[in-house]
């Protein structure tokens, strides 16, 4: 029999060790003997029913000797809250920013696997909730209380990106975006209060201009004279790595009937004029930043989002030099499945 039982860890609500029997029976830890052996006991042993039922395993979580005398019936529901409760929190450890983890998704992808022997969420989710706000960093209620060294000070690769700090400003910069702005000489700026923490004033977000991604923008910049030279070039290249840059080709068919040869270059050319640059870039990135909030970020909650917009940039911009362009969004899932491989 013993050959035959499923056993499940799961922990109490205080975070112990328990053992779940064949969804139907939990057990939870009750004395370490010499030999290193775990004896765990049925959580009725305690109750009026006075269970005598009990499992003693190895640190191979191998069964030893298991009584399984119980004198109540099991309960499956009861053994199933707790195993869902265990993995959601076991997610919420690994994790980051525990607000970040969706619960309920967590939830409804493990009720699957339960099957139909599965508490509700509501059941749960109160539970869970004061879990997830215990593992939260406590918030930084004055700029004085911004530690001097963190190790979320680092990007996902694992490099130091807080590169100074006083007690009035505290700057973020990886190696990759501090090699982009020595290579590139184009730099926007624009502050922002609406995502910043509460224990400070404004987010200033700097931003280059990358030469190399942006070519064809680059030419109302450029003089008129250069521009057709420059745009076969453009095209000659392009036309190498058909597979790769069928659809900028494309592009590049609609811009020359267009602004080549139906308007006059002059009209939409700024060359020695910078009345007309902008920040606008900047302003725009400040605005999807404040989509990603809900209300002002915590300071941890903040620098986590910068950690991962840093990634997703770097990423981007390897594909794009490689002439592979991928959608946003795609970035993205790719590198949350990095990180959570990562972290396991």
């Amino acid at each position: 029999m013993e050959g035959n039982l499923k056993i499940d860890i799961s922990e109490t609500n205080r975070g112990k060790e328990q053992i779940i029997i064949d969804r139907k029976f939990k057990y939870n830890f009750s004395k370490l003997k010499k030999d290193n052996t775990k004896i765990y006991r049925c959580t009725e042993y305690k109750t009026l029913n006075k269970c005598k039922s009990f499992i003693i395993l190895n640190d191979n979580k191998e069964v030893l000797n298991y009584d399984s005398s119980h004198n109540h019936p099991g309960n499956e529901i009861n053994a199933s809250k707790s195993l869902i409760k265990h993995k959601i929190k076991d997610e919420i450890k690994k994790s980051l920013i525990p607000s970040d983890i969706k619960s309920k998704r967590i939830f409804d992808k493990i009720s699957q696997e339960i099957g139909y022997i599965c508490p509700e969420y509501k059941t749960i989710k109160s539970q869970i909730t004061r879990y997830k706000n215990k593992q939260l960093f406590p918030n930084v209620k004055t700029f004085d209380e911004v530690p001097n060294v963190s190790e979320y000070y680092k990007t996902i690769r694992g490099e130091y990106f807080m590169i100074f700090k006083n007690s009035n400003i505290i700057i973020f910069q990886s190696p990759f975006q501090a090699k982009l702005f020595m290579e590139n000489k184009h730099i926007f700026a624009d502050g922002t209060f609406l995502i910043a923490p509460t224990n400070s004033y404004q987010v200033f977000i700097t931003r280059t201009y990358v030469t190399e991604l942006n070519s064809i923008s680059n030419l109302c910049f450029i003089n008129i004279e250069y521009i057709p030279d420059i745009f076969n070039k453009i095209k000659n290249t392009c036309m190498r790595y058909k597979s790769t840059c069928s659809q900028f080709l494309n592009f590049l068919d609609y811009f020359e009937k267009i602004f080549l040869n139906i308007y006059n270059i002059k009209y939409w050319n700024y060359y020695n004029n910078i009345d007309h640059i902008t920040n606008n870039a900047s302003e725009s990135y400040n605005s999807y930043l404040k989509n990603l909030f809900v209300k002002k970020p915590s300071f941890y909650k903040l620098i986590y989002t910068i950690q991962f917009e840093e990634s997703k940039s770097y990423y981007d911009y390897h594909m794009r030099i490689k002439g592979i362009w991928r959608k946003k969004s795609r970035i993205s899932e790719r590198l949350k499945y990095k990180y959570e491989v990562q972290n396991e």
